[in-house]
């Protein structure tokens, strides 16, 4: 099996298509995808990755703040994995409704 994963994007479809394969087995769950991406983030940046060569392709910054202002209108205080975890009855539904905001970002946003 190969992966082209040049950005951000296409690990995310990546792990959307096989959540197991990059969960340890488990199935949909936001905050293991959360986990993920932040143990990658880290990781870049504790080996000192050049700037250049860091996975880009998405502004996670630009994205909290569309959630924020777009699903979560009192303002509370919590990133999009987990304010889709208190939105949601099952990390699965959790998983899901991340990755629904995550198309609509990319759908209005960046191809909008």
């Amino acid at each position: 099996m190969s992966f082209n994963i040049v950005d951000y994007p296409s690990l995310l479809e990546e792990i959307r298509k096989r959540p197991q394969m990059w969960h340890n087995g488990e199935t949909r769950s936001v905050l293991l995808l959360k986990t993920f991406i932040s143990g990658f983030q880290y990781a870049q940046h504790f080996h000192n990755i050049e700037q250049e060569k860091l996975l880009g392709g998405f502004n996670w910054g630009t994205f909290e703040k569309w959630v924020k202002v777009n699903f979560n209108p009192k303002r509370q205080s919590y990133d999009s994995f987990t304010w889709a975890i208190h939105l949601s009855d099952s990390e699965a539904e959790s998983f899901d409704l991340w990755f629904n905001w995550y198309d609509k970002f990319k759908n209005e946003v960046i191809d909008g």
